[in-house]
């Protein structure tokens, strides 16, 4: 995929940031081939400064800056996820089926918060996101930590996938993970990395009688170095088949089941 300047500036600005997704899913899909990855940072890089600021309006511009050759996998993300955003807002809502609650929601009494907390480290996907807060309100989770780029429940996406549940489990936003580890330290929570480390210990064996904050993983890069590090421990659950991982929102109810079982 390559666009001359020529050729790019005279696409409407819609077709533009189509192109600009579809850039974004070719460049991950080439990544481990370095020759084509480079030659494509550099024809992205001048494909997304050529589309109308309008449709930036809030993107941070110093972001788009670090596009660039010698650019990691997870920097690249992090500037995919917020242009890829900002496409998505534009596109009609239709690939996941309006939902209704159904009769038997919001009869049960007010429930009693868990001591609980997870820590959403830079998600990707709005579909995921909706997944969790549904599971965190279904489990009694306290507060759910949104970092990074993880979209928002503002997000429509977030809205339908919650189904309803969006709006009724505490949450903050912060701009970096290590401030959220922090925010949830000062409450007196033990910080729990779920990860497929080797040193990782398995969930069903530990013991959560505390504070306990969850940190759960972008799908694609896993958490990183230095946020596994900062965990007080890192737990996994124990897994019989050929695939090594599951989806961060199933991960993320089974981690809820697994531990709010104990602590009732």
């Amino acid at each position: 995929m390559k666009f001359s300047r020529k050729k790019f500036r005279e696409l409407a600005e819609k077709r533009k940031m189509k192109k600009i997704y579809d850039f974004i899913r070719e460049i991950e899909n080439s990544w481990q081939i370095e020759d084509a990855r480079l030659e494509m940072l550099e024809n992205f890089k001048m494909c997304v400064e050529l589309v109308d600021n309008s449709v930036y309006n809030c993107v941070d511009k110093n972001l788009i800056k670090k596009i660039s050759a010698d650019m990691s996998r997870r920097e690249f993300l992090e500037v995919g996820a917020v242009l890829e955003r900002e496409h998505k807002s534009d596109l009609r809502d239709s690939d996941i089926p309006g939902v209704t609650v159904e009769k038997g929601d919001g009869r049960r009494s007010e429930q009693s918060k868990l001591p609980i907390y997870l820590i959403l480290d830079n998600l990707r996907s709005s579909f995921n996101v909706g997944s969790i807060f549904r599971s965190a309100e279904c489990f009694g989770v306290s507060e759910i930590c949104l970092c990074g780029y993880t979209p928002l429940p503002d997000s429509s996406k977030v809205q339908t996938t919650s189904m309803g549940t969006a709006d009724l489990v505490n949450w903050k936003h912060f701009d970096k993970t290590e401030a959220a580890i922090e925010y949830l330290r000062k409450k007196g929570c033990k910080i729990y990395a779920v990860e497929t480390a080797e040193n990782a210990s398995l969930l069903a064996d530990v013991e959560f009688s505390e504070q306990s904050a969850f940190i759960m993983g972008n799908e694609a890069l896993g958490i990183s170095e230095e946020i596994l590090a900062s965990a007080d421990e890192v737990v996994k659950i124990e897994l019989m088949g050929w695939k090594n991982s599951l989806n961060v929102g199933v991960t993320t109810a089974i981690v809820c089941y697994e531990v709010g079982k104990g602590l009732k």
